[in-house]
């Protein structure tokens, strides 16, 4: 009898645990989920995080090639907070395009994390990741100049059509 007694209690934990991650997050004036409580369950919660990547989710490759790679649920890790207390460590306040919400954190003034969370159906989604990469990697692109070939001038007199 306590054998299934303590197999019961295990067995309406484990709901309770799955459930966790369906729990609804408050909403702003919008009627969308709030970003801020979004963004505080997703490096909280490993089930939640894991619903809310839109998988393939595209990324930077982690062997630091250049070529885009695209993350799978297989090969993704659970992500926490970082430590925004340590002194190596700058989240740049979001930047807030309406839809989507990029984060930036940089890590000892030379490496950067960048995430793209998205609003699909009103709920937040990481929907870009670029893994830590160095700042140069980041660094905005010059314009590359067209370099014209030089005019060349033909010698050729030509007589004025009367």
């Amino acid at each position: 009898m306590k054998i299934a007694s303590c197999l019961l209690f295990l067995i309406s934990l484990s709901f309770l645990a799955c459930n966790s991650a369906d729990q609804k997050l408050p909403l702003d004036d919008s009627g969308r989920e709030d970003f801020t409580a979004f963004h505080a369950k997703f490096y909280t919660d490993s089930l939640f995080q894991l619903q809310r990547i839109e998988f393939p989710l595209l990324g930077n490759n982690p062997d630091g090639s250049t070529e885009p790679f695209l993350w799978e649920v297989e090969n993704w890790k659970f992500k926490k907070a970082v430590d925004a207390e340590s002194n190596k460590i700058k989240a740049i306040p979001f930047y807030d395009m309406g839809d989507v919400v990029r984060e930036r954190i940089i890590i000892q003034d030379a490496f950067m994390i960048q995430n793209m969370f998205s609003l699909i159906d009103n709920k937040w989604y990481l929907t870009e990741y670029s893994g830590m990469r160095d700042l140069a990697y980041f660094a905005t692109k010059k314009p590359v100049e067209e370099v014209l070939p030089e005019v060349v001038s033909d010698t050729m007199m030509v007589e004025p059509v009367e």
